[in-house]
């Protein structure tokens, strides 16, 4: 496959300046970007070549926009695949993720990510285009907003060539957005061996990965709390997984005696 391609500096900045002139464009079925281009430079190459197999083809993701399953974790797995060769920073140039999303990967955009569904409150469908089409900001979560950018990221966090099934923790934080966002939207997201911990344990408890149920939820985000919490009194990225895995099962235990009405810490 050749090489991808990136915007100019540029051109990334008028496209996102543009965006309230022109949101009825991000209805389109169409990528429009050349001709907003005006004949002018638009496109950088790069020596970025995914690797697929062989008739597989790179901008073919799977959606199933109707459905619960958006297939977030395959069509993760598929991007980080592709693009392993990646550098971090590579994967932080938002000429890149504005490319991918407006040009290769138009058609999985406009299905996953349709601007109208804001509308008629046109603020915020534009802050919504603005946020999964573009990587606006400099800070880590602008990266977990963007469209494609997010599907590469989670893969990268949470990718170990040492397991059986090397994306099995990629697996664990997708299995519901809400795991998803309890970790990433912490700081404790950016620590490999911290975000490692928390995903093994999850595993390691079924009942925490139960599907829907508020209770299973709550449980999930008072653990990714009080880890968070604990990062003020000792410096996380310093322990092991193992001690961090332990600190868990503590917390953990003193929820399930709350629910049976007992005192918490309680032992049964």
């Amino acid at each position: 496959m050749p090489a991808l391609k990136v915007f100019t500096d540029n051109f990334t900045g008028r496209l996102l300046s543009s965006v309230p002139s022109h949101l009825d464009w991000y209805q389109g079925a169409d990528s429009w970007v050349e001709e907003f281009s005006e004949a002018s430079k638009w496109e950088l190459p790069t020596s970025i070549e995914p690797k697929l197999p062989p008739k597989v083809q790179f901008a073919k993701l799977l959606v199933m926009p109707d459905g619960e399953d958006k297939k977030d974790l395959e069509n993760s797995i598929r991007v980080h695949k592709a693009l392993q060769m990646l550098t971090p920073v590579q994967a932080r140039d938002p000429r890149l993720w504005a490319r991918l999303t407006h040009v290769e990967f138009w058609l999985y955009m406009r299905q996953r990510w349709p601007v109208e569904k804001y509308l008629p409150n046109r603020e915020k469908a534009e802050r919504y285009a603005v946020e999964r089409y573009f990587v606006a900001k400099t800070e880590s979560r602008a990266l977990l907003r963007n469209g494609m950018a997010r599907l590469w990221w989670y893969s990268h966090m949470t990718f170990d060539q040492d397991r059986q099934n090397p994306y099995e923790l990629t697996g664990v934080m997708l299995r519901n957005l809400d795991i998803t966002q309890q970790i990433l939207e912490r700081s404790m997201g950016r620590c490999r061996s911290v975000l490692v911990a928390f995903l093994e344990f999850l595993l390691e408890n079924p009942e925490l990965l139960a599907s829907g149920g508020d209770a299973t939820r709550a449980k999930v985000r008072t653990l990714a709390k009080s880890l968070n919490l604990y990062g003020g009194v000792a410096i996380l990225d310093c322990l092991s997984v193992g001690t961090l895995k332990a600190y868990l099962a503590s917390e953990f235990a003193r929820l399930r005696p709350s629910e049976a009405g007992g005192p918490a810490g309680a032992t049964i």
